[in-house]
């Protein structure tokens, strides 16, 4: 019987120490990320047969476990890898919205304040004063356009700085987890789990999921391999795969994700690579940073091109028989544009040619503008000047015809009322493209009325020239496509940043709505696998409980004993 009560005793000591030490173990690591709460799994000993039946001979501890669940887990992984690539994306999008400043700081106001300035040159188009406000705008125009084109180039310098950070982050990590891998196969005999490798092998791996999302399938082994979402290997029991930053063979600006396997690397499709913060830097890059570039680049190439096209049209002060100089160069991007004109006098506010309406006129008939549409100098036209807009009654219609210097006569045509441009063709070549000039006229003309046009005479020049540049303010010469829509300065720098507001009002709902998710999850697993130090408290005074009542057995088997050795003794 002695023995027997020490036996049953000492193994409940035992037993309720284990319950206590792995109960001290939880709340010890409340705290620790990742960690799952353990507890252990006792079974009794086999019963010792007797004539009288069986006798218990105590409790054995047979394992320690750990609390979890493999679904919820795998949930919280994804759900953590498409947050982490929603805040990823959506950090930066809070970056490039500072770019494109809106109101008075916009590049459409400074390019409608630009056009703008032409005003005074059309009031006096020989002012110095006047030309040189249209030079300084013309430079500040260019000064917003360099500064958000090289704001978006440093944003894309910062993508490609962050995607080497989060690949060399995604390298560590891999490795780790195949050297966890190794340890864990190592205890693969041993009939138990090793649970704090299991729950630092799983931290890795949901640390892993805020850089990249990736998959997991169980070895036989115990180790774990793990795969990216297109299928790519990273790990594979103790060894792991490595990838790289490297940059875009066709744009060289741009980054790019490879996998280094077998010797030989591979540039993988940004479309293999999802979730986690890689996978938002690439999407905020080919998504929304490398598109909006394209688009400024296009406004800010239309704008300046329409502007340099109409002063071709023009003459300057100096030198009215040569073709004057652009206003802009290196039009090709918002970085590369440039003031080209320093000179105001090379500014072309002249037109080649004047109207001018005679006294004669029984009508009301007046010119509101000639626009030039071709330029004069190389046109061919310059023999057939002087020529006459003339009105006639064709069946009860107002028509209109031109007159060239030798007596040429163009189609006539009806006419349309005021406001509609007259476009001249020549009478000797009608099929010209474009034509050389056109008129829009208001007031009402009569038959006989007639409108003369003349080469330009200088030094006495005429703003007509101006007067094109200013009406580009109001005219359809901008586009964020390259050219094929076009629309008013100020209407596409506004749609440039509705565009940008929808991308970043898109981001905002996106990283919200995964906030939720991730929260959510990690929150039923916390629920399932995490350690709550109420429960634990109590446990650990009923485990408390159970080793003083196990060393009250001892104590009473230890009594037991010394009165047989008393009465062995007497």
């Amino acid at each position: 019987m002695g023995s027997g009560i020490f036996s049953l005793g000492t193994s409940a000591l035992i037993a309720n120490q284990a319950l206590m030490d792995t109960t001290s173990h939880n709340i010890a690591n409340v705290n620790t990320p990742g960690y799952s709460r353990q507890q252990v799994d006792l079974g009794t000993q086999d019963g010792l047969y007797t004539g009288a039946g069986f006798y218990g001979r105590g409790v054995k501890v047979q394992t320690i476990t750990r609390t979890t669940n493999e679904f919820l887990i795998k949930e919280a992984n994804l759900y953590t890898a498409q947050s982490s690539s929603d805040s990823s994306r959506l950090d930066k999008l809070n970056q490039l919205q500072n770019v494109l400043a809106t109101g008075e700081a916009g590049l459409g106001y400074s390019a409608n304040q630009f056009l703008n300035a032409f005003s005074d040159v059309v009031t006096q188009p020989q002012d110095t004063s006047a030309r040189q406000v249209v030079l300084s705008r013309a430079q500040e125009f260019v000064n917003r356009l360099n500064t958000a084109g090289n704001q978006m180039v440093e944003l894309q310098t910062g993508v490609v700085s962050d995607v080497g950070v989060s690949v060399t982050t995604i390298n560590k990590l891999t490795a780790q987890i195949a050297s966890v891998n190794d340890a864990v196969a190592r205890y693969q005999g041993s009939g138990h789990t090793p649970n704090d490798l299991l729950d630092k092998r799983d931290e890795l791996v949901r640390q892993l999921n805020e850089q990249v999302q990736v998959s997991t399938v169980n070895a036989e082994d115990g180790s774990l391999n793990v795969f990216m979402s297109g299928g790519q290997l990273l790990v594979l029991g103790s060894r792991s795969e490595t990838l790289s930053a490297v940059r875009d063979p066709s744009n060289g600006a741009l980054a790019r994700v490879a996998l280094n396997t077998n010797g030989s690397t591979r540039i993988l499709d940004s479309g293999q690579i999802m979730g986690g913060a890689l996978s938002g830097l690439l999407k905020f890059q080919d998504q929304d940073l490398v598109p909006l570039q394209a688009q400024v680049d296009s406004f800010a190439s239309t704008v300046a091109n329409a502007v340099n096209a109409q002063q071709q049209l023009g003459y300057n002060i100096n030198a009215p028989t040569l073709a004057p100089p652009a206003i802009f160069a290196n039009t090709q991007s918002a970085v590369t544009i440039k003031l080209a004109l320093s000179n105001t006098t090379d500014l072309a506010a002249a037109s080649p040619l004047t109207t001018a309406v005679p006294a004669s006129n029984s009508g009301t008939v007046a010119v509101d503008a000639l626009t030039m549409t071709n330029i004069y100098a190389t046109s061919g036209e310059q023999a057939t000047m002087p020529v006459q807009l003339k009105f006639t009654d064709v069946a009860g219609t107002m028509s209109y015809y031109f007159e060239d210097s030798a007596g040429n006569l163009s189609a006539t045509q009806a006419w349309a009322g005021t406001g509609t441009p007259l476009n001249y063709l020549s009478p000797t070549n009608p099929t010209a493209s474009p034509a050389l000039f056109s008129v829009t006229l208001s007031g009402v003309p009569r038959t006989g009325d007639v409108i003369d046009i003349t080469p330009t005479t200088f030094p006495k020049a005429n703003n007509g020239n101006a007067m094109a540049m200013l009406n580009l303010r109001d005219a359809n010469i901008a586009s964020l496509d390259g050219g094929a829509t076009l629309s008013t300065a100020t209407n596409t720098y506004s749609q440039m940043i509705g565009n940008l507001g929808v991308m970043v009002q898109d981001g905002k709902t996106s990283a919200s709505i995964s906030a939720t998710l991730q929260t959510n999850a990690e929150s039923t697993l916390a629920s399932t696998a995490g350690v709550n130090l109420d429960e634990e408290a109590a446990r650990l005074i009923q485990f408390q409980q159970a080793y003083q009542a196990s060393a009250k057995v001892l104590q009473i088997a230890q009594s037991l004993f010394d009165n047989l050795l008393q009465i062995a003794r007497g």
